[in-house]
């Protein structure tokens, strides 16, 4: 099958270039395979999911996420910046061994740092909205993975956790989406690819 990626990097431009000057109120930028995330019960289709999930996999190209951790990049950035751009980890019970985590906040997504030896960032996650789930990764699913960026390079089946992880490469990065037993998007890892 071929990939559709260099089709969704150019329809989320559309999506993003039209959003930022308004124009997305004076005719729809949505694609038409995005039908798939519409609410069940509403038939409104779910666009911020669409765009979150856009914007997501083009930042992923140069090892970034969006939101608060724009210019925070894989193996560049260090922890001392992660902690100057996000403050030290809330609560001593919100980091481990591995992660560092900053919780979502109302409108504000979660994300959780993991770092190399030399202190760069090795991974990024996305954990989403809280609140708003369901106009972010709790709209995502497998189908809207594959209509939206193609078939996944990868998939793997986490056998102590029963989630599967859907990969994407991105250039030198990877973007796993880590989809539950509920069927949608948990969270989002990007780290370098393997």
């Amino acid at each position: 099958m071929l990939s559709k990626k260099p089709a969704v990097r150019m329809v989320s431009a559309v999506i993003l270039t039209s959003t930022l000057l308004g124009a997305g109120a004076s005719f729809s930028t949505e694609p038409i395979e995005a039908a798939s995330t519409m609410d069940s019960t509403s038939g409104i289709p779910k666009e911020h999911a669409l765009t979150t999930l856009h914007e997501i996999y083009n930042k992923a190209f140069s090892g970034e996420m969006p939101y608060t951790a724009k210019g925070l990049t894989i193996s560049e950035n260090t922890k001392k910046e992660v902690y100057e751009t996000f403050g030290s980890p809330p609560e001593p019970g919100n980091s481990d061994e591995t992660f560092d985590y900053y919780h979502a906040e109302m409108g504000h997504p979660g994300f959780a740092f993991a770092y190399n030896d030399d202190k760069t960032i090795s991974q990024i996650r996305y954990f989403g909205t809280n609140v708003e789930r369901d106009d972010n990764l709790g709209s995502i699913t497998p189908k809207v993975l594959g209509k939206q960026l193609g078939s996944a390079d990868e998939i793997r089946h986490i056998s102590s956790t029963n989630e599967i992880n859907y990969i994407y490469k991105t250039g030198n990065y990877e973007l796993q989406f880590i989809v539950g037993e509920d069927q949608t998007v948990d969270h989002i890892n990007l780290l370098e690819a393997k």
